[in-house]
């Protein structure tokens, strides 16, 4: 599912950090593939084929359209961004874990960017929490959430009504405060916080994760469980946790 289109693809470009690709031959290659293709015919004039007409017009096709070979490098454009995400799709497939991690970490690290500077707006940019925050997404939140729908997908199979709600029960009842507690206690020990202050965080503050939680996630984990592909769920998740993450950022450094 192509939720988001041009986000997923912002997060997918991450497999760049890793992959060692080379994105700028490509539209070099189309520049010359362009140069190559002449819009005159043999006879010096200009060719009847959707080539440019006497009256100075823009190439047209035989539908009234404009030529492909006018477009400005659309066609490479088009490619590039189908290049980007076959090349995270394959990292998916020979490191799943690290792409989970990297694709964590860019979600959180912009759900606190956003936080702080749009909806907090507290003056001085906090570096280091939006550090704090990058490193649970790839350190903790990619790496179980790997491990915990991979578990999921195994023992429910099947996208049916009756395996999409018991997912989304396991993971909104289960693993939800789970997933608070671990954010709470990595968030005050990074922060330098003692064991009795964490723990009173996670008193205080647990059940307003996880009831804010309940007005976002069971309808995206419907769409996640009914939809998406085991291995692309952390892209989904992420996507959609961008924004979820500026509320997390905010009551994770709530004092």
């Amino acid at each position: 599912m192509k939720f988001a289109l041009a986000l997923v693809l912002a997060l997918a470009s991450s497999a760049s950090a890793f992959n060692g690709l080379n994105f700028g031959g490509r539209g070099r290659g189309g520049i010359r593939r362009s140069i190559r293709k002449s819009p005159f015919n043999n006879k010096g004039g200009f060719g009847t084929n959707g080539n440019i007409g006497g009256n100075g017009q823009p190439p047209i096709n035989n539908d009234g359209g404009l030529n492909a070979d006018a477009s400005g490098g659309d066609g490479d454009a088009k490619e590039d961004g189908q290049g980007l995400w076959a090349a995270y799709n394959n990292k998916l497939e020979t490191n799943p874990i690290l792409t989970k991690a990297l694709t964590s970490m860019i979600g959180f690290t912009l759900g606190d960017i956003l936080a702080q500077n749009f909806v907090e707006k507290k003056g001085e940019y906090d570096i280091m929490r939006t550090i704090r925050l990058a490193s649970f997404g790839f350190l903790i939140h990619g790496t179980t959430g790997h491990w915990f729908y991979g578990k999921l997908d195994k023992a429910i199979p099947g996208t049916g009504a009756m395996q999409v709600f018991s997912k989304v029960g396991i993971d909104q009842v289960l693993w939800n405060p789970i997933f608070g507690v671990m954010f709470f206690s990595y968030m005050g020990f990074t922060n330098g916080d003692g064991p009795a202050a964490v723990a009173a965080k996670v008193k205080r503050d647990l059940m307003t994760q996880v009831t804010g939680s309940w007005t976002v996630w069971p309808i995206a984990h419907a769409i996640n469980f009914r939809f998406i592909p085991t291995s692309q769920r952390l892209l989904y998740i992420n996507t959609i946790q961008i924004f979820y993450n500026v509320f997390l950022s905010i009551i994770g450094n709530k004092e």
